[in-house]
């Protein structure tokens, strides 16, 4: 039986919670090797009274929370979990994610080394017609930290830079199962191999740079990210983040750069 672990962080998203639920609810009825069990921490500003929808083949439940930001939502949830590790994968994810039927089925089915912390798989938006992954395929440099950094710091360099430079950009080609630097953050498969590592987990940055952290952690322990292709799901655009004002969203891209530069960079 393969056990899996999905904490699911939801911001002011109910409608989109609810399909996400019952997407991975018809998932897991088509796989009797799985066990699923859904953990909701719901972050909303204004709590609603919020019925989940019945399900015939996952556990799920849903706390309350003051607005933690994603990873620390997700952390509250994993930490509060005795021997995490027992779970052979644990998935952090938005709630505006729909799950194939398949997709219990093919992760069921999947070898994965034990060398293999993060599973980065193909997570296909519509309305760019792209594959997310992968997020980064090799390590950043310091230099490129410092001027994405400088990016977020002056807000109107990085409006430039995304209504020319970066429209100039093509559109990346298809990539082969890989290893990888970091997948996409909307949707992370976790390994046991990482919990045995970090049982215990605090990303003290309310939003941004969570691949970052993730990969630079698994770096350190000597660990993988692998982009695995043939497990799909689908990506219903920015629910949450969407939502944010500009300065917010700048303030909080430039404090994570800020952290992972000093936290994993500048003191090695």
């Amino acid at each position: 039986m393969v056990r899996v672990k999905i904490i699911a962080v939801s911001y002011n998203s109910y409608k989109e919670l609810s399909l996400y639920i019952a997407s991975l609810d018809n998932a897991a009825i088509n796989c009797s090797e799985c066990k699923v069990s859904v953990t909701i921490a719901d972050n909303s500003d204004i709590k609603k009274d919020y019925s989940i929808p019945i399900v015939s083949a996952i556990d799920v439940n849903l706390i309350k929370f003051d607005n933690l930001g994603y990873f620390g939502g997700a952390f509250a949830v994993s930490n509060q979990i005795e021997d995490i590790e027992k779970f052979d994968y644990v998935i952090i994810s938005n709630v505006d994610i729909k799950v194939p039927a398949d997709f219990f089925t093919i992760l069921s089915n999947m070898t994965c080394p034990n060398n293999v912390a993060w599973i980065a798989n193909r997570i296909w938006t519509e309305l760019e017609q792209r594959d997310k992954n992968p997020k980064i395929v090799s390590r950043c440099s310091l230099n490129k930290l410092r001027i994405q950094k400088t990016l977020y710091k002056y807000p109107l360099l990085d409006y430039l830079y995304t209504n020319t430079l970066y429209k100039r950009k093509s559109v990346k080609s298809e990539f082969p199962q890989k290893e990888i630097y970091a997948g996409h953050g909307s949707f992370i498969i976790l390994t046991k191999y990482y919990f045995e590592k970090y049982p215990q987990n605090h990303y003290p940055i309310f939003l941004f740079g969570e691949e970052l952290f993730l990969a630079e952690k698994i770096r350190l322990a000597d660990l993988k990210v692998m982009y695995m292709p043939s497990l799909i799901v689908y990506d219903m655009e920015h629910a949450s983040t969407g939502k944010m004002k500009k300065k917010f969203y700048y303030k909080c891209n430039y404090e994570s750069i800020d952290y992972i530069i000093n936290t994993f960079y500048e003191q090695n």
